[in-house]
């Protein structure tokens, strides 16, 4: 988990390192935020969307996601999606209690007082106001005179030339007098300002008023007539726009363990934003050397919203819940921070010690985790400077799936009781056991599980080994003591099980049309009368192996460029099995987006005072 808050505190740094507004206010994410491109894609205005029927299907959906990247925080020290608090109703209820009509009729009255001051019966200047005009003018001038005698003084060199400046100055600061007291009395100052400060200000007014009206005609229009008509009101404007569509705006970044170790400690001493429960999460991590990855900031623009006609002097608000006081993130304010830059990464790649096998990874019945993310059961190697690195899975299907919700319910919280590793994987000597769920899960991966807020999976350490060796029973261990000071994390056991004996399946992925292999092909497996999930990719031969334990099991098998292949295979003994597919090739992108964090901006004590 400390290395996931790392990474969080890196792109924490780097924005602020950008950006130099001081209400930014930078949140960690906590949980599982997973976004696909296709779901981004719905919030975009209707004129970017192409495919009519997506923009049909795409309602509902794009209310939901809406709802969700308007969440307002309740809290100084994370981000999390609320649908419950969102912006958008926030903002519609202060549009509706906003006395916007008295304000109106205040302004009518103004407005229909002509100024006779200023101009006659026929819209011309009148004498008074020509006049002011005039002396004003000449008042502007000699001001204009002393500025530009004031910058001569630095290229003076004698005495006698610095003498004969200050003459100047004193005669210039003389007319400057003069020209002031003929616009005050000759030009009628006193009375055409104050009659300008009236008209001044019923038009700010009216541009206040123009502001809250047009919002709010925004929100009337949208209850009265069709939603689909009015879908405008969830657009979200990404900037960069084309961030899914391209390699625009996203950095690639790769940090090491030492920095890692640092960035950690940094975040545990500033206590800026992080709960203190994240904190306090501390697991062995050493077989992790580096982590590799994407990030881009993506600013979130809505038409409808605008903090502006809030931070007016007309401004008011009489509810008994105040706006905001400029300085508290919680509950007890209507609107304290709102979303405004989302922290997206993508590409992440965990790099791991070069003595971990794949047998220490390839186990479906354990949950490796790099903070909330799930990683994938399959041990990849870079074949330019042979690193082994872990995947994240990026199938939202697979994260949302029965099969991994099942894991979890595996899970069980054993609260003042003495559990010990036998327990956890001790079988029959006479059951037989596949040889790769032999090996013992490694200390990396006791991961923090954060798919669903206020739960968290300890998985307990075991010592990791290559080659398989009896199981011996393992002395007791203190059972984990939930945190509930504040009650966002509540820490749980995760029983690490034997599974079932199986078949080594070989999947072969070709193309369609001219039977080449398939490279990086996402293959996602699911038991249909199991908890079972497998989350793999093709090599370059468009083939990956993998040990599958008896049972009934779909299949999805995606990549860009391709459609969808989705069918089902059985498991009936241990006897080696070839599977092959052909995908048919089609204009389609799977793109995944983790929201590690959000910008929010905090907003000032409204009303102003």
């Amino acid at each position: 988990m400390k290395y996931f808050i790392a990474v969080y505190q890196k792109l924490k740094n780097t924005y602020l390192s950008q950006s130099s507004m001081e209400n930014d206010l930078p949140m960690i994410c906590p949980s599982l935020r997973v976004y696909e491109n296709e779901e981004l894609e719905l919030l975009k205005p209707q004129n970017q969307l192409n495919d009519d029927q997506k923009k049909a299907l795409s309602i509902i959906k794009k209310q939901n996601m809406a709802y969700e990247l308007n969440s307002v925080p309740i809290s100084s020290q994370f981000w999390d999606l609320n649908p419950n608090n969102s912006l958008f109703d926030i903002y519609r209820d202060i549009l509706d209690k906003n006395n916007l009509k008295n304000l109106e009729e205040s302004l009518d009255k103004t407005l229909a007082i002509e100024s006779s001051i200023l101009f006659d019966a026929k819209k011309n200047d009148t004498k008074e106001f020509k006049a002011y005009k005039k002396y004003r003018l000449a008042h502007e001038q000699v001001i204009d005179k002393i500025t530009a005698h004031l910058e001569l003084f630095d290229d003076l060199d004698s005495d006698e030339e610095r003498n004969n400046w200050n003459d100047q100055l004193t005669h210039l600061n003389g007319t400057k007098e003069i020209a002031f007291s003929d616009w005050k009395i000759k030009g009628n100052k006193d009375n055409i300002d104050k009659e300008l400060t009236r008209i001044n200000k019923a038009s700010d007014a009216d541009v206040y008023l123009a502001m809250a009206q047009n919002a709010k005609n925004t929100f009337e229009a949208a209850e009265k007539t069709d939603v689909i008509t009015n879908a405008s009101i969830h657009d979200i404007n990404f900037i960069p726009y084309d961030f899914m569509e391209n390699e625009s705006g996203w950095n690639n970044i790769r940090i090491e363990k030492k920095e890692l170790e640092t960035l950690y400690t940094e975040a545990k001493s500033s206590h800026e934003n992080l709960p203190s429960e994240i904190l306090s999460i501390d697991y062995d991590e050493g077989v992790i050397q580096a982590v590799e990855l994407d990030y881009s900031f993506v600013h979130l623009k809505r038409n409808w919203f605008s903090k502006n006609f809030m931070l007016s002097q007309l401004f008011e608000w009489n509810e008994p819940k105040k706006i905001s006081d400029g300085q508290t993130i919680s509950s007890d304010f209507k609107l304290p921070a709102f979303p405004k830059t989302m922290i997206l990464i993508k590409n992440l790649k965990i790099i791991l010690d070069p003595s971990i096998t794949n047998d220490a990874i390839n186990n479906p019945d354990q949950l490796i985790y790099f903070g909330p993310l799930i990683m994938k059961q399959q041990l990849f190697v870079n074949k330019n400077n042979n690193q082994k690195f872990l995947k994240a899975i990026t199938n939202v299907k697979t994260i949302k799936s029965d099969q991994l919700s099942n894991l979890t319910r595996k899970t069980a919280l054993y609260e003042n009781s003495k559990i010990t590793a036998t327990e956890f994987i001790t079988k029959p000597e006479s059951e037989p056991v596949a040889e790769t769920a032999k090996v013992h899960p490694i200390p990396a991966f006791n991961r923090i599980n954060m798919n669903v807020l206020n739960s968290v999976r300890n998985v307990r350490p075991v010592t990791p080994v290559s080659t398989p060796q009896p199981i011996t029973p393992a002395p007791p261990v203190k059972p984990v003591i939930p945190i509930r000071n504040t009650g966002i994390f509540v820490p749980i056991k995760y029983p690490i099980q034997v599974p079932s004996s199986g078949a080594n399946i070989q999947f072969r992925v070709l193309d369609k049309i001219n039977n080449d292999p398939v490279y990086k092909c996402s293959i996602s497996i699911k038991g249909t009368n199991n908890s079972r999930i497998y989350e793999i990719e093709t090599n370059e031969a468009g083939i990956v192996n993998q040990v599958i334990a008896l049972g009934e099991y779909s299949i999805e098998l995606r990549i860009d460029d391709y459609s969808v292949l989705n069918q089902n295979f059985s498991v009936t003994s241990t006897t080696p099995i070839n599977l092959e597919y052909k995908l048919q090739r089609e204009e389609v992108k799977f793109k995944s987006f983790f929201l590690i964090g959000m910008i929010c901006e905090k907003m000032p004590k409204i009303p102003v005072s």
